[in-house]
């Protein structure tokens, strides 16, 4: 106990002080219900991303720049928390998700230059990160050159294996899911060897990261059925690492006859009370996302049961960070929304905070 509070104890009170501020849903509806995209920015002057939407509360709204001085605001989170780690296990964890950040960067690069998307409208999507800043973006996504981008990747057997999608992969669209999903799967995997080195209280942080790895092998498997590739192609994208979603139950959706029927599989899983009820949904709707909002709130939930159990543990800082991201996400998300003048349930169909547990 005192080694654990010696290692998290300032940690500890700082993250559930900046998790206070986060934003509640009076914040949410207050920018939802906004006449304008800068009456929905005006909304953030007095909360902490004040720092991050100053310059944009005089200037022409531009959502490329919006996005990465948001994105800021998380990536300075993370790297706060990455200068107060002491445990030697739980720094190391966190060097690896600083990894899969940066390679989420370079992922988004080469499906830019894959689809042949001009760096203003990359700009939207594409979050510097770590040793890749926003110049660094720019001149690889104009010079158009993957091979280039490939030196960025360290890991010898991700670039190879990008190479060999490259080559073996006709459809640009198909090539880009496919190295983002090689991309993923390399860091789910490396992040879980980290994360199972993690000792005592430390351990919480598995039930966190154990279900967004579900969650990318149950999106995995029904988008690939769905674009109907052979069990054998999904299966080379499917992480090797089970949680709540066990291994012969994602074999049997990955082999199942169509989307449909993998469906059927993940119901009568573990996660039947987040899947079963958007069901007769998707049977109408045939959208996919029905199912990944949900288990993003349903992970979202789990994030804030973390701060009702004991102090002094490296899972409230990893639950503060997924909470962050998914606010960062969300409040892009009605920045966009609010751009492109969408109704309002539109947009509230896709946050993750301060919503009901199933978008329909």
């Amino acid at each position: 106990m005192i080694k654990s509070i010696y290692e998290y104890g300032e940690l500890t009170v700082r993250i559930r002080g900046k998790k206070s501020f986060m934003l509640v849903k009076s914040d949410y509806d207050a920018m939802l219900g906004a006449e304008s995209i800068q009456a929905a920015l005006r909304r953030l002057e007095g909360t902490r991303y004040h720092p991050y939407i100053s310059q944009m509360l005089i200037e022409e709204f531009n959502l490329g720049k919006t996005e990465e001085s948001l994105t800021k605001a998380y990536i300075d989170e993370f790297n706060f928390v990455l200068s107060k780690l002491k445990n030697r296990k739980a720094l190391e964890f966190f060097q690896e998700l600083n990894r899969s950040l940066e390679l989420k960067t370079i992922t988004s690069i080469i499906k830019s230059i894959v689809l042949g998307v001009s760096w203003e409208k990359a700009l939207e999507y594409t979050v510097p990160f770590g040793k890749i800043d926003s110049v660094t973006c720019r001149k690889l996504i104009e010079e158009k050159n993957v091979k280039n981008v490939l030196q960025l990747i360290e890991e010898e057997s991700l670039a190879r294996e990008i190479e060999k999608i490259m080559s073996e992969t006709e459809d640009p669209i198909l090539q880009g899911n496919m190295i983002e999903l090689a991309i993923n799967k390399h860091s789910s995997m490396k992040i879980w060897e980290k994360l199972t080195e993690l000792k005592g209280r430390d351990k919480q942080c598995i039930r966190l990261v154990g279900i967004v790895i579900d969650i990318s092998n149950m999106m995995a498997t029904l988008r690939l059925k769905k674009l109907e590739l052979k069990p054998d192609e999904i299966e080379t994208h499917i992480i090797p690492v089970y949680y709540m979603l066990g291994e012969k139950e994602v074999k049997r959706a990955v082999t199942a006859s169509n989307d449909a029927e993998a469906l059927k599989v993940f119901v009568s899983g573990k996660y039947v009370d987040v899947i079963s009820p958007l069901m007769s949904a998707y049977e109408v709707r045939k959208d996919l996302s029905l199912f990944e909002i949900a288990l993003r709130r349903y992970h979202a939930k789990e994030c804030e049961r973390i701060f009702f159990q004991p102090f002094f543990h490296l899972g409230e800082a990893l639950a503060y960070l997924y909470l962050k991201l998914y606010e960062v996400k969300d409040l892009i998300a009605i920045l966009t929304g609010k751009y492109f003048n969408l109704p309002v349930d539109k947009i509230e169909y896709s946050l993750v905070l301060h919503q009901p547990p199933y978008p329909i």
